[in-house]
C-alpha cells in the first residue's frame, strides 16, 4: 500500500481520559505495529477552543501532503483539499439521543459539525453495529460508507492484574460511569440503596460533589466517588478486583467498561441496551434500564450466588478474547486499499 496516512491525535492534549480516548490510544498503538504508513499530529495547547480551531485551520493545511486523513474523534475539518481522503470515527450520537447530557453550545456544535463532517467524509467508521444502524438512520447520506471498527481489549484489563493499595480491602462492587443524566445512576443508585447487603459501591468517574448529589443521605457513607481515573492500569485494577461491574446507561454507542470487565473476568450487569447486547451476548446479565426491582434483584442474586459469579467471570473472559485491535487495522487497511484503487493515489 502507497497511501500516506495522517492521524489527528488532538486527544494526546486533552486532559481527561475518555472512552473516546481511550479507543484512540488503542487504535493508535495498533496502527503503530502495523504495515500502514502512518504518521500522527496533535495542536500545541490543549485547551478545548484552541483544539477546535487547530482542528478546522491548521490540520487542513497539514494534511495537503498527504493522501488521507483519519480522525478518530468524533470531530473532523469540515473543509478539506480535495486530494486528501478523509476518515472519521464517529462513535455516538448521544447528543442527539440524549442531548441533556451536554452543555447546550456543546449539542449546536455537534448538530452543525457532524453533518458536514459525514457529507465530506470518504468513509465513516463507528464501534459496533447497532451504531452504525442508528448514523444510517439519522444521517442517509453515510449510507454506503460506513463500517464498524470496534475496540480491541487493552492488554492492562485481566484477571492477574495487581490490586491498587488505594482500593478497600473489603469487598465492592464499581461502576465506570459520569454524572451524565444519559448514564443512568440514578436508578443505580436507588436500587443500591435499597439494598444494604450489598458491599461498598466505587464510582469511578465521578467526583464527591456530584455523588452527593446523586446520593440519598442515607446510601453516602455506602458510596465511594473515585473521581476521573486516567491511568488505564488503575482503572483495570479497580475492575478486576471489585465482585462485579454495574452499567444502568440508557443509551451507549459500544460499552468498553463492560468488555474490559469480562476481559478481567468480573461479573458484569449491564443494562438491557442494544449495544451491551451486542459486545457481552450472553455473558453478562441484563436489567431495564430504569427498572429498579430488576436491578435490585439482579445484584442481591449475584452477590448471593457465587457459582453463577464465577460462571460470568468464565463467560466474560472467554468473550472478551474476541475483541482485538488488529481487526480493527485489518478493516482500516481494507478500506485505504479500495480508495486507493479507486483514486489511483
Amino acid at each position: 500500500m502507497t497511501m500516506k496516512l495522517l492521524i489527528n491525535a488532538k486527544w494526546r492534549t486533552q486532559r481527561h481520559m475518555s472512552g473516546v480516548q481511550r479507543y484512540a490510544v488503542g487504535l493508535s498503538k495498533a496502527i503503530e505495529g502495523s504495515d500502514l504508513d502512518a504518521y500522527w499530529t496533535q495542536p500545541k495547547h490543549g485547551s478545548r477552543l484552541a483544539g477546535m480551531i487547530w482542528e478546522q485551520r491548521t490540520l487542513p493545511r497539514i494534511a495537503r501532503t498527504y493522501d488521507a486523513l483519519l480522525c478518530p474523534g468524533n470531530m473532523a475539518p469540515s473543509r478539506l483539499d480535495s486530494g486528501t481522503r478523509l476518515l472519521v470515527i464517529v462513535h455516538c450520537l448521544r447528543y442527539r439521543i440524549h442531548p441533556e447530557s451536554y452543555s447546550k453550545a456543546f449539542v449546536r456544535w455537534y448538530e452543525r459539525m457532524i453533518p458536514k463532517i459525514i457529507c465530506r467524509a470518504d468513509h465513516v467508521f463507528t464501534v459496533s453495529e447497532c451504531e452504525r444502524t442508528e448514523i444510517e438512520a439519522h444521517y442517509p447520506e453515510s449510507l454506503g460508507k460506513i463500517s464498524v471498527l470496534k475496540p480491541g481489549l487493552d492488554a492492562a484489563f485481566n484477571p492477574g492484574v495487581a490490586r491498587d493499595p488505594a482500593l478497600p480491602d473489603s469487598p465492592y462492587v464499581v461502576a465506570v460511569t459520569s454524572a451524565a443524566p444519559a448514564k443512568n445512576l440514578t436508578t443505580l443508585v436507588r436500587a443500591y440503596a435499597a439494598s444494604p447487603q450489598l458491599p461498598q459501591l466505587l464510582l469511578v468517574g465521578v467526583t464527591p460533589t456530584e455523588a452527593d448529589v446523586l446520593c440519598p443521605e442515607s446510601v453516602r457513607s455506602r458510596v465511594r466517588a473515585m473521581g476521573h481515573i486516567n491511568n488505564p492500569e488503575r482503572v483495570a485494577s479497580l475492575i478486576a478486583h471489585a465482585d462485579m461491574l454495574l452499567s444502568p446507561s440508557l443509551y451507549e454507542s459500544f460499552g468498553l467498561p463492560c468488555l474490559e470487565a469480562m476481559g478481567c473476568a468480573t461479573p458484569v450487569i449491564a443494562s438491557d441496551i442494544p449495544a451491551h447486547r451486542e459486545v457481552c451476548a450472553n455473558a453478562a446479565r441484563y436489567a431495564h434500564p430504569e427498572d429498579e426491582a430488576a436491578w435490585k434483584s439482579i445484584m442481591l442474586e449475584l452477590h448471593e450466588n457465587q457459582a453463577l459469579r464465577a460462571r460470568l467471570a468464565k463467560a466474560g473472559h472467554v468473550r472478551s478474547r474476541r475483541f482485538v485491535w488488529s481487526d480493527a487495522v485489518d478493516t482500516l487497511r481494507d478500506v485505504l486499499q479500495g480508495l486507493e484503487m479507486r483514486t489511483g493515489v
